[in-house]
């Protein structure tokens, strides 16, 4: 894998701005699954360019930031038949001492987006910020079969365009020096992935023309500041309506291989609080997060899920931690706790919550320059099983995968200059 890029800044108008960047990269992954040994060979690009700057509209200041984004990556992916494990040949599979059998996949895969956005930030009455932004994504696809093309094996190349656009708008307000209330309100757009597009369950190459992108809507009100001098606070609830949410899932006898789905509307609302103090020598912090996400409206082969939890998100979440410093030094222990989890659609099947604890220390810019920030860590002190991440709608019941056991990584990070 190689990825190298390019920034530069210039000051604008006193407090403005121009910021413009290039990027690009390229990796090769040679990958053997159960359905399929994949070769996936990826150039990737982009670049974008934004000038920020102060304005001074009808008396009341402004802060106006005008940008857009280009990026683009192409992808020539192969996939043969796995004949590991097979025991007589086939017409996919002759010769069993190569694990790479018939070819059943050449295509090159294209996807180019730009992304034009305007944004506005006004501070007026010396207590309020509102800030509004809209931004216009257009996203191509494009996929070019090379397979040779016969009766039985119709051109698959063709092309998809997705767009759409996302307005936002925030507004803060002091309550005191020490205290804010904020509020959003914003659209965001979410193309499916070209892997996500070119996985169909019915084994055709080419992109899926059903699944769409997926398109949501956020409100958010929220308090934050410092309480008694020293623990920071940030408490916010939100409501996000989602249509067309990208959903995972299945089938028999796909030997594991994951297919993406459409569902009709979801709705997820939920509660974030974060608090944070320094205590002395020790910083303290704790999280908590919960979780009421549901299906509004999805039908699966005539089986309406309308009311079900979303899949693969627990309830409740909470990670707490204390970090103690000492010069350049320090130690931390961090907890963090799930509840159970839906698997599938249906709501049949849970993975158990759980609770681990880690550890790690290490310290900071020794030694003076260059700088040396080595650190150890424990993770999973307790050598806990507990199902670490699960497989959303997973064929024949392989929902669950399982946890790594207790852990020790040792890190070094070195630098040069200030």
């Amino acid at each position: 894998m190689v990825q190298t890029g390019l920034s530069a800044r210039h000051a604008l108008m006193g407090t403005g701005e121009l910021f413009a960047q290039i990027y690009g990269g390229g990796r090769s992954l040679y990958n053997p699954l159960t359905f399929a040994i994949v070769r996936v060979n990826r150039g990737q690009w982009g670049g974008g360019v934004r000038a920020t700057a102060p304005l001074a509209l009808f008396g009341v200041a402004n802060r106006a930031s005008l940008g857009v984004d280009i990026q683009g990556v192409s992808d020539h992916r192969f996939n043969w038949a796995n004949c590991n494990a097979v025991v007589n040949p086939t017409a996919s599979c002759v010769d069993l001492s190569n694990e790479q059998g018939a070819r059943t996949l050449d295509q090159q895969e294209k996807v180019s987006s730009v992304g034009p956005y305007l944004r506005d930030e006004v501070e007026f009455g010396g207590r309020y910020t509102l800030s509004a932004g809209i931004r216009a994504d257009y996203v191509k696809f494009e996929v070019d079969d090379n397979f040779p093309v016969t009766p039985s094996n119709p051109d698959d190349s063709g092309a998809r365009t997705l767009h759409a656009w996302s307005p936002m708008v925030g507004f803060v307000a002091k309550l005191s020096p020490l205290h804010s209330i904020y509020a959003n309100v914003s659209r965001a757009f979410e193309t499916p992935t070209t892997t996500e597009l070119g996985n169909q369950a019915d084994g055709s190459a080419g992109f899926n023309p059903d699944l769409q992108p997926q398109l949501s809507t956020t409100y958010e009100l929220g308090l934050k500041g410092i309480l008694l001098s020293r623990l920071q606070y940030d408490l916010a609830g939100f409501d996000t309506e989602v249509r067309d949410e990208l959903i995972a899932f299945e089938v028999p006898n796909g030997n594991g291989r994951t297919y993406f789905r459409n569902a009709g509307r979801t709705r997820r609302q939920g509660i974030e609080a974060e608090v944070q103090t320094d205590v002395n020598a020790f910083t303290i912090a704790a999280s908590y997060t919960y979780s009421h996400f549901r299906f509004r409206d999805y039908t699966v082969d005539s089986a309406s899920y309308a009311g079900n939890t979303i899949p693969g998100i627990p309830v409740h979440q909470v990670q707490a931690s204390a970090t103690y410093h000492y010069r350049s030094m320090f130690a931390t222990i961090e907890g963090q706790g799930k509840t159970a989890q839906f698997v599938d659609d249906q709501n049949t099947v849970r993975a158990a919550g759980y609770a681990i604890m880690n550890l790690r220390a290490g310290g900071t810019a020794l030694f003076g320059r260059p700088w040396l920030a080595p650190s150890i860590g424990l993770q999973n002190v307790f050598d806990k099983h507990y199902i670490a991440s699960v497989a959303i709608n997973a064929a024949a019941g392989k929902y669950y995968e399982p946890s790594p056991g207790r852990a020790l990584y040792v890190q070094l990070t070195a630098a040069l200059g200030h």
